[in-house]
């Protein structure tokens, strides 16, 4: 037994004068889709890499952890969670599967919330990422360690070269330590904290006003007459949901009238300012009275957690300086991973992760500083607060980032389901919820309604 004991102990240690292999430690912030795709990519890495992770809550999930509270945790911290009750994803499952797990446990398409936990719970064991995750651990500092000689950016400056010094609380002990990493990839999400517009007189309004992160339920609107300001996602949601409870919904925005709604949705432009009397001003100069005001706005980027020396900017939805809406310009060896809007969910974290970890691999190059800073402008006319709205042009920047790193680029069914299902929710706003879309190949694609009736794209 001892003979066979030690031959095994043998087999682990490096041949003399072989030198041990070291792996360079990755760290990630946030343990929601994008985290664990991001460990996931740098586990498959094991043998150049090691991941940390690190997590407030005491689960895997992040955004799609529901809880009933509207302001704190269990650990005194804002909620996170902007997932309200009811909530049924507007995203059928199949195209918001990460590509290298397909395996949501559900029959219809628009799958309720929970699911989703469920399926990142899954995809979590399923790859044994747990191992790497410290739960109820905050992080409180990220700041960057640069050897002067390389800070000046002169000669063969190896931007590989900055680490980094993470300082993370355990929210269960309230004792603090630090991580030295030599790379970190940013996953806390951005559906956290509130963009809330600035309407003047709005400290007169006497109603409630929130926003859609603390909505969790359409009961207690009951009987109300409820103004809702944004058409977004969060905006026809809420109207269509509230429809059933509310007496009046104003849908408060200036985009295109949207077709269907409910009778007592009434769509009006958007709120420009609270008059001396408490009446809500409209852009056309039209007035409205409500019992609650809800911004359905969207959300601001945050990052509290980031030193000044990284050299990073928040304002509002704009990260700044990114190159490719991801690579920190000034740090490469920080990488924030799912900050684009208006592209395909789940998938986008996927592709990220791949390109940085061939960044981190040395299988994809940087262009020059000054190169990324130029790309990392807005181009002009673009507004800030869509800095990072792709829209159409996901595709391109998806198939540009595979090409760069070396890796295959989204499945073509991606790309054809996605162009087939927004174009059949913006006609069909109340009911497309309830159609099933099913993917027979890579470019074979369909809509089955309830009825039976299909629409192919293919």
């Amino acid at each position: 037994m001892w003979t066979i004991i030690c031959l095994l102990c043998a087999l682990t240690l490096p041949i003399q004068g072989e030198p041990i292999p070291s792996r360079r430690r990755v760290c990630v912030i946030g343990a929601g889709a994008g985290g664990l795709e991001s460990a996931k990519q740098v586990a498959e890495r094991i043998d150049q890499f090691e991941p940390v992770v690190f997590e407030k809550n005491s689960d895997v999930g992040g955004l799609w952890i529901y809880t009933d509270s509207e302001d704190y945790d269990e650990h005194g911290l804002p909620v996170h969670s902007s997932v309200y009750k009811n909530l049924r994803v507007n995203l059928p499952k199949d195209l918001m599967a990460l590509p290298d797990y397909q395996r949501f446990a559900a029959n219809r398409s628009c799958v309720a919330h929970e699911k989703v936990h469920e399926y990142l719970r899954n995809f979590t064991d399923h790859f044994n990422l747990r191992q790497f995750i410290r739960f109820n651990t905050l992080v409180e500092k990220v700041k960057p360690l640069v050897e002067e000689a390389d800070d000046d950016r002169s000669g063969d400056f190896d931007w590989r070269s900055t680490r980094w010094l993470i300082r993370a609380r355990n929210l269960n002990t309230n004792k603090s330590d630090e991580t030295v990493c030599d790379s970190v990839m940013i996953a806390n999400g951005h559906y956290a904290k509130p963009y809330v517009p600035l309407i003047p007189g709005m400290e007169s309004f006497p109603g409630k006003i929130m926003h859609s992160h603390t909505y969790r339920r359409p009961e207690k609107f009951a009987g109300q007459t409820v103004l809702l300001l944004g058409a977004a996602s969060s905006g026809k949601d809420l109207a269509l949901e509230l429809s059933s409870h509310a007496e009046t919904i104003y849908l408060s925005h200036n985009k295109k009238r949207l077709q269907g709604l409910p009778a007592n949705v009434i769509q009006v432009p958007g709120v420009v300012v609270v008059a001396n009397d408490s009446e809500l001003v409209l852009k056309d100069g039209s007035r409205v009275n409500a019992d609650t005001f809800i911004y359905c706005t969207g959300y601001a980027y945050e990052f509290p957690f980031l030193d000044s020396s990284s050299a990073i900017t928040a304002e509002d939805k704009r990260v700044y300086p990114l190159y490719k809406h991801m690579i920190n310009v000034e740090h490469p060896t920080m990488a924030f991973i799912g900050l684009p809007s208006g592209a395909i969910t789940f998938s986008i974290f996927n592709v990220q992760a791949q390109y940085y970890l061939a960044l981190l691999q040395g299988k994809a190059e940087l262009p020059s500083r000054e190169q990324m800073l130029r790309e990392a402008e807005l181009p002009a006319g673009k507004s800030k607060n869509l800095a990072h709205f792709l829209g159409p042009a996901q595709w391109t920047y998806f198939s540009d980032l595979a090409r760069a790193g070396g890796f295959d680029d989204l499945p073509q069914f991606y790309r054809l389901g996605f162009t087939l299902w927004d174009a059949y929710r913006n006609v069909y706003l109340t009911t497309f919820k309830d159609a099933d879309i099913r993917i027979y190949a890579d470019n074979y694609v369909e809509i089955v309604e309830p009825n039976g009736r299909r629409i192919i794209l293919g």
